[in-house]
């Protein structure tokens, strides 16, 4: 036995999953040579004296055994410029997506160092036949050519790595593999059971403008679905049923294309939860239809999360997937070998950007260029869904914008017209003093303020105003963990739909603002951008039960309340306009403005502002391919491509009993943890943790709150989390039972 695997399983698997985009010689050829050096007399030897053969994958990052490099020289060698990109998928299927240099891990380096000889390779093993590039539409433009070819790289890496993945689980853990879903759904199938519940939908549903509206954009999207795969967009205002009619555009188009899958990609989490439980809704009971993949899924909830659904998140082997910006776009961009896995799936797939105009202005060129890719090579549709306007086609001045974008619904001018259920009036500057006095008149109100110190503050002005009435008043922000948050929007709604005004005045900040169905009669919005305060005012008469919402958007003293950088930007751009648009502040012309300045104004005179890339001096992600002898910097790209900017550090706190169980669980982990453990535990926490920002945590940690156990970190004091406002930033020290470990 050479290998731990079945090798021709794993030939067979990387070959069938870049056959999907054209590729399958290429996975071939991979599926044979990535383990070339296994053949060696040291690697043969290692296997013998190996006490745990299961962890032989473990043993070249441990640097105990290099049984890759031999495959990518021997690509390089037959192959030449072929050859090398061939080079990168072998040298990184188990370290990762190498760059080509500096270091000893760079591919240059690894190509020429010392290997131990593999002379007893089956010459049927060695004689393969040099890949050809697919037929896709290759670019000329030297830069552009160079980052297709590095997304192609990743493309036939992400078959190799899961091929092989799969291959040596059937072999090493055939329990495992026997656990894994089968994935029997299909578009067909799934879009059955959808048009059954919106059937049902429209039948129980009321005669009024709003749901009139809706059932015309969702046969609208129906008949749209016919029309050839490309780039789509789909502009609904907020509460005109776009996401359901956004699904049936997928299923739908997907059944009538042949296409695999739809990819519904979210930017914020609670949507992310909120969409997929709609979604697993409308399937009924068609076990596992839909795969719901982020960090915060519940582990103790069967419906979202099962052994099956864990692992085909792995790979995301599902028809249905709902996921988050962050999980796509960095994965798009990945060189570890984990996280590439899904990406072969991406092919051939409906692919449903919801809120696209929240994607960062800074890495927007990498960004429009990998969906601009799938759409073009990989036989993917990508839909631009959006309740303003689609931000990023391309039009004078922004040329890195998606082109031949066609709308589903033509006249989205009239649509937002028909369902315009608000009027905006701007405020002005507004102490929090007056904030809190105009909110407690209020019986059913919300408002969104920008920082949760901000919305920490206002809450305890609007309670102390409520003598007697506190609990009329609710809090929500990122400093409640996301099982908090959710016991909270499920009282909102609750508040909001009960018989009768029941009395219910929230102060949130933007965790409420997209994706979160509520409906108010008032609302307020600390000033913002424009699509935000959009987005606002959907949270506001969303049913139309009412001739018309009020949405207040109001200036106060950042000073004390510091916004984050890109939000305290948006709004600077959103003053602009109103000066000339104050009599309709989201008419499309003052939108249309806005975007022109908070996107398509960023690039700068030679347009690096759309790719400056995170870390130290911001460099650029498309520089991290260039097409001179194939030099690319996988690694250095997966480090400057990151959605979000601002690092936090979760911190486990005590919320209610399964919060402080599992506190005690990691106090009681013994040293060292069991590593399957201490993974189930990271599972379990996740609904209970709180992202921490550095200076934040720096101060906790400095008032002796937060411990420490097995790089976990976590609240040794339960003051510090307060049942209304979260954590609390500024407690100090332990308490009792915490002084005593």
């Amino acid at each position: 036995m050479v290998a731990e695997g079945d090798v021709s399983l794993g030939v067979a698997g990387a070959a069938d999953f870049a056959d999907a985009f054209g590729a399958a010689d290429w996975g071939r050829v991979l599926g044979w040579w990535h383990d070339l050096g296994k053949y060696s007399e040291a690697f043969q030897e290692y296997l013998k004296c190996s006490a745990d053969r299961a962890d032989v994958h473990g043993a070249e990052f441990r640097g105990s055994v290099d049984h890759s490099t031999a495959g990518a020289r021997c690509a390089v060698e037959q192959f030449g410029n072929i050859g090398r990109l061939l080079a990168y998928c072998i040298a990184g299927h188990h370290a990762g997506l190498p760059d080509w240099e500096p270091g000893p891990a760079g591919l240059r380096q690894r190509l020429a160092k010392r290997i131990d000889p593999t002379g007893s390779v089956p010459r049927a093993v060695l004689n393969q036949t040099a890949p050809q590039l697919p037929a896709f539409h290759w670019r000329h433009q030297a830069r552009a050519l160079a980052f297709q070819i590095a997304f192609f790289v990743r493309m036939v890496f992400s078959s190799l790595v899961d091929a092989d993945y799969l291959a040596t689980e059937s072999f090493m853990q055939p329990g495992r593999r026997a656990q894994r879903p089968k994935n029997s759904s299909t578009p067909a199938n799934l879009l059955c059971r959808l048009d059954d519940y919106l059937a049902h939908l429209n039948q129980s549903s009321g005669e009024t403008l709003v749901n009139r509206c809706r059932r015309e954009v969702l046969e609208t999207c129906r008949q749209r679905a016919e029309l050839r795969p490309g780039l789509f967009s789909l502009n609904v205002p907020t509460g005109g049923g776009k996401t359901l009619s956004s699904l049936a555009f997928g299923l739908s188009h997907a059944r009538a294309h042949g296409l695999r899958r739809v990819v519904y990609a979210i930017p914020f989490t609670s949507i992310v939860e909120q969409t997929a439980s709609i979604f697993r809704t409308a399937m009924g009971d068609l076990d596992g239809a839909v795969l719901e993949h982020h960090s915060n899924i519940d582990p103790a909830d069967p419906a979202r999360e099962t052994e099956r659904s864990r692992l085909a998140a792995e790979n995301w082997d599902a028809t249905l997937i709902v996921t988050t910006n962050v999980q796509f776009f960095e994965s798009m961009f990945a060189a570890r070998a984990s996280r590439c896995r899904k990406l072969h799936r991406l092919a051939k797939s409906v692919i449903i950007l919801d809120e696209a105009q929240t994607l960062p202005p800074e890495l927007l060129a990498p960004t429009l260029a990998a969906l601009e890719e799938l759409s073009r090579n990989y036989g993917s549709t990508i839909v631009l869904c959006t309740a303003t306007q689609p931000a990023i086609e391309a039009r004078k001045g922004f040329p890195i914008g998606l082109t031949d974008v066609r709308p589903i619904v033509e006249d989205s001018i009239s649509l937002h017209e028909a369902l315009r259920r608000t009027c905006v009036e701007v405020a002005g500057l507004l102490d929090d003093d007056e904030i809190a006095t105009r909110l407690s008149g209020e019986t059913q109100v919300l408002c969104i303020v920008n920082s949760r110190r901000h919305a920490a503050d206002l809450f305890k002005r609007l309670t102390s105003r409520s003598a007697g009435r506190e609990n009329e008043c609710l809090h929500l922000s990122a400093d409640l963990c996301p099982a908090h948050r959710a016991e909270v929007v499920a009282e909102i709604r609750r508040r909001l739909d009960a018989e009768g005004p029941e009395p219910c005045r929230v102060i949130s900040t933007q965790v409420i603002e997209a994706g979160v169905d509520v409906d108010f009669p008032t609302v307020y919005r600390a000033a913002a951008g424009l699509d935000s305060i959009a987005q606002a005012a959907g949270r506001c008469n969303r049913e139309g039960r009412r001739e018309t919402g009020q949405v207040i958007v109001f200036d106060y003293d950042d000073r004390d309340h510091r916004p984050p950088p890109f939000i305290k930007r948006a709004a600077a751009l959103a003053r602009e306009v109103i000066q000339d648009q104050a009599a309709d502040l989201l008419s499309p012309g003052a939108i249309e403005e806005f975007f022109r300045l908070q996107y398509w104004q960023q690039g700068g005179d030679d347009g690096s502002g759309w790719d400056r890339g995170r870390g130290e001096g911001r460099p650029s992600v498309m520089e991290c391919f260039a097409a001179k002898g194939l030099e690319c910097q996988f690694r250095a790209a997966a480090e400057r491509y990151r959605l979000i900017e601002d690092t936090q550090t979760p911190v486990l706190v005590p919320w209610g009993q399964h919060g402080r169980e599992l506190r005690r669980e990691l106090e009681g982990m013994s040293d060292p943890p069991d590593s399957k453990r201490l993974r189930g535990w990271d599972r379990r926490a996740q609904r209970y943790v709180v992202g921490v920002f550095d200076s934040a945590f720096r101060a906790l940690m400095d008032n002796r709150v937060i411990l420490e156990r097995h790089g976990r970190y976590y609240l040794g004091n339960d003051d510090a989390y307060d049942a209304r406002l979260g954590l609390n930033p500024e407690a100090v020290g332990l308490d009792a039972e915490g002084l005593i470990q």
